[in-house]
Parts: C-alpha cells; structure tokens; sequence
C-alpha cells in the first residue's frame, strides 16, 4: 500500500512538473496547484453563484453580512474577522 501511495505522489509531481514545463514555454501561468484552486473556488461558484472569490478581502469591500460570510467562508487571505470568533466585519455589520 505504501509502494502504491509513493509511486501516486511521484506521478503528481512529475504531471505537475509536465504542466509547469509546458506553461513556461506557451508563456501561460499553469501549474497543478492552479487547477485544484480554481477547480475548488469553481465547486465554490455552483454552489452559491450570488457570491464567488475575486480578490477582495477587507470589510470595507464588502457589501453585506452574508457576503462578507461567504468570503470567510471560501476565499483565500481574507482578513475580515479581527477578534477569529467566526463573524465577519462585525463593526460594518453589527446586526448579523
């Protein structure tokens, strides 16, 4: 079982490396990583289309509770709960 896990990985990272090489001659940014990212936030997108990660990440980019929730919730880097109690931007939206 071990044997197969290892020789899994080994098969990631060289499909990785095969991408990351193939991208670096076409000019393109594409690696593995990327594609589970975007493969993730896409999951994220057909599950609530209202709402979808695009970069923003304070309180004052936000322009509701439940936005500013899904955002905590999925997207990366956020910085919208300053005390980590799990409610964003309480003092933008004090009435959750």
């Amino acid at each position: 079982m071990k044997k197969l896990i290892l020789v899994a990985i080994l098969a990631l990272v060289a499909w990785n490396y095969h991408l990351n090489r193939k991208a670096a001659e076409s000019g393109e940014d594409r690696g593995f990583v990327k594609e589970i990212v975007q493969g993730v936030q896409g999951a994220v997108f057909k599950r609530d289309p209202q709402f979808r990660c695009d970069g923003r990440k304070y309180c004052s980019q936000m322009r509701s509770a439940d936005e500013a929730l899904f955002f905590l919730s999925n997207c990366p880097e956020t910085q919208l709960d300053d005390n980590d109690n799990g409610i964003p931007c309480e003092q933008k939206f004090p009435n959750q």
